[in-house]
């Protein structure tokens, strides 16, 4: 090879070695980012009961605290609040807009498929307690300290186990245990409390018709106003009464 061969061959690898020093010099090239990025599918919601909720009556004024149990004058403007009325155990009927905690569903327990189910109060139609048995049961105290030999007392008390019939509006029924729910049913700007329960238990002393229990809850304007109806006559029956 001649002189001016290999001045030629290291030239070119002297451009070679200069071209990749200068590449590894300038980091890893820029992998350019897509033009839109497409989002991730956004899960499909289940699909919801078809409840036709009952307006509010008066839209809460802008800054006023909600209550998260929506008693006193902001049970009025509750759209979950459905016309109905409870009717307990002694036969009285107390209607007025139901509803129970803001933002809760009933939770009863299917005893059938043995599950937690979650109930909006708009999607049922009626609401039926089971009394599962009834008891006065005894009480009894140890005989003397350190004797695990218990003594009657001679006193009683009523207890009562309870299961709830749900009738949607679709007519499904759900049969199962409700563990201390709340309802209210508010009238002329007043909130009555009613609990839903499993268990109830009694003072001692007193009798089984003296525990009062949710007999059943109806839901819908004849309801209302049918128990309403009822609820002026006996006022004005009783008033009548008073006046003689």
């Amino acid at each position: 090879m001649t002189q001016d061969a290999r001045l030629t061959l290291l030239a070119a690898l002297g451009c070679v070695v200069l071209a990749a020093l200068a590449a590894t010099s300038a980091g890893p090239p820029a992998i350019a980012a897509p033009s839109s990025a497409t989002p991730a599918p956004a899960g499909k919601a289940g699909a919801e009961p078809d409840i036709a909720f009952v307006e509010d009556e008066q839209a809460a004024p802008s800054g006023t605290p909600t209550n998260p149990f929506g008693s006193g004058k902001q049970a009025v403007r509750r759209k979950d609040a459905v016309p109905g009325y409870i009717e307990l155990s002694d036969g009285v009927k107390h209607p007025g807009r139901i509803y129970t905690t803001r933002a809760k569903r009933l939770k009863i327990y299917n005893l059938k498929r043995k599950i937690y189910e979650f109930v909006p109060v708009p999607a049922c139609k009626r609401i039926e307690a089971i009394v599962e048995w009834e008891r006065m049961d005894r009480q009894w105290r140890f005989k003397e300290a350190g004797n695990p030999e218990k003594v009657y007392t001679g006193r009683a008390y009523p207890l009562r186990m309870l299961a709830w019939r749900l009738t949607l509006r679709n007519d499904h029924q759900i049969v199962g245990h409700i563990l201390g729910q709340p309802l209210y049913a508010t009238r002329d700007g007043k909130a009555e409390r009613f609990i839903l329960h499993k268990r109830d238990k009694g003072p001692m002393g007193a009798k089984l018709e003296d525990l009062i229990y949710i007999r059943r809850v109806v839901f819908g304007p004849d309801a209302y106003n049918k128990a309403l109806e009822e609820l002026k006559a006996h006022d004005s029956s009783a008033e009548g009464q008073d006046t003689k």
